[in-house]
């Protein structure tokens, strides 16, 4: 028998070459491109976690200075009421003597104490607690929210556009601070306002959440102060506090809620209050429970 040749090993052609190095570059694409995905969500994660952290710091910031302002307005408030006590009694001395001057003088007086006194309610506002919680109404708060936050609206010449709720709405709150959050609002939307420009209310109601947007069309919130507009004393105004939308803030999150702001697509800001509906059982409010609320500096 002659000797069989060896096998030959096969051996690859142009054509399974270029086969193999379409494959590696394709499977090497696939793989760059889940990596740059893995990579955004990575640095969406560490933006997410980051923000979350501002937030926790921020909460636990004002849960100590809302500690501290309660104690320190508590201690402020006792002295005042002898003031304004000692005032009323050096007044009824004054008229009955007919002392105008004087008189003049004790509406000054008289004037400051109030001043402070506003200064104390503020304070005593960043540690909203023992709140009664109930059904409110948003149809009335939105009726009286026009009359409520007249005096800015006017003096900035900006039209407020409340919608008309198809059917009742209740939302786990209190009336007074409800009301108080939605002025402070719509104060700070208007004063962001040009004359003529109106800011919009919107209520977007869900199984398990009710939503309240107020914008405005004004310049918007840069970075900076946006990320640092709820903390306290912070503000861009001339004669502001940098209290109000701090204490709004507290004041939703007292009602279980979430205050959030940020940029519109077409311009403007847009604040949003994030409220648990009521259940039908809860107590309702009366229909005078919004006539009066007192707006934050």
């Amino acid at each position: 028998m002659l000797p069989q040749p060896p096998a030959r090993e096969p051996t690859l052609v142009a054509d399974d070459l270029g086969s193999v190095l379409r494959e590696y570059m394709d499977v090497a694409g696939r793989l760059q491109r889940t990596h740059e995905a893995l990579q955004g969500e990575v640095a969406r994660l560490r933006r997410e976690l980051a923000l979350k952290d501002r937030e926790l710091e921020l909460r636990r910031r004002l849960a100590a200075l809302g500690e501290l302002a309660a104690g320190v307005a508590h201690e402020v408030r006792n002295p005042l009421g002898a003031i304004q006590l000692y005032s009323d009694l050096l007044r009824s001395q004054c008229q009955a003597r007919e002392l105008g001057p004087a008189l003049r003088l004790i509406d000054k007086i008289e004037a400051g104490i109030q001043a402070i006194d506003a200064v104390v309610e503020d304070t005593l506002a960043l540690a909203p607690r023992d709140r009664q919680l109930h059904g409110c109404n948003l149809q009335v708060l939105l009726a009286g929210l026009e009359e409520a936050a007249q005096r800015v609206l006017r003096a900035r010449e900006v039209r407020l556009v409340v919608p008309t709720l198809p059917e009742k709405v209740l939302v786990l709150a209190d009336d007074s601070g409800l009301q108080r959050v939605l002025v402070n609002l719509v104060n700070n939307a208007a004063e962001a306002s040009e004359p003529g420009q109106a800011v919009e209310l919107a209520v977007d109601v869900a199984p398990d959440a009710v939503r309240l947007m107020v914008d405005d069309h004004g310049p918007g919130l840069p970075d900076g102060i946006r990320e640092r507009i709820f903390e306290p004393f912070f503000t861009t105004k001339e004669n502001g506090t940098g209290l109000g939308l701090t204490i709004a803030f507290r004041l939703v999150e007292a009602f279980g809620g979430e205050l959030a702001a940020e940029n519109r697509p077409g311009g403007g800001a847009r604040f949003t209050v994030t409220l648990r509906p009521a259940r039908a059982d809860d107590v309702q409010a009366g229909p005078d429970a919004a006539a009066e609320c007192t707006s934050a500096a």
